[in-house]
């Protein structure tokens, strides 16, 4: 029996299975895309900006910093009017990796939808923004 469950478990394997196998070939952890695409529109950020943005624990934000920079996807710098702050900036590797991602998100988008109608796509985005609200609701204690 095909649940809901495991048919969407099904497709979420596929995807992020070759998803995973692009990534790799760019050296760039999975995690680590979406403070790409961050940084990529919203340059010069505090790391207690990203956190706001991202909605993650700062912990987090700064070990993945950490392993970026390493990398040489991102570059810290002091702000100039307020030097307790740090400023997050994509590296010239950074904003190349960013671009050769957003083609394999596109490419990846359009294989994962391709036959649907754009009423099929609009129903689809509706389902999925209730799902997550769906989901934003639970409490688990």
């Amino acid at each position: 029996m095909d649940s809901l469950q495991s048919l969407f478990t099904h497709i979420i394997h596929l995807y992020y299975g070759k998803a995973f196998r692009k990534l790799k070939e760019l050296e760039v952890h999975p995690k680590q895309v979406p403070m790409l695409f961050l940084l990529g529109r919203k340059e010069g950020l505090s790391q207690r900006e990203i956190c706001e943005e991202m909605k993650i624990k700062a912990s987090t934000v700064a070990v993945s910093i950490k392993r970026m920079e390493k990398s040489g996807l991102l570059v810290r710098r002091e702000d100039e009017k307020d030097q307790r702050i740090w400023r997050i900036y994509l590296t010239e590797r950074g904003k190349r990796i960013g671009c050769s991602l957003k083609e394999i998100v596109e490419e990846s988008e359009a294989a994962v939808f391709q036959g649907f109608s754009e009423e099929e796509m609009h129903l689809m985005k509706c389902f999925f923004r209730r799902m997550i609200e769906n989901l934003e609701q639970v409490k688990y204690e």
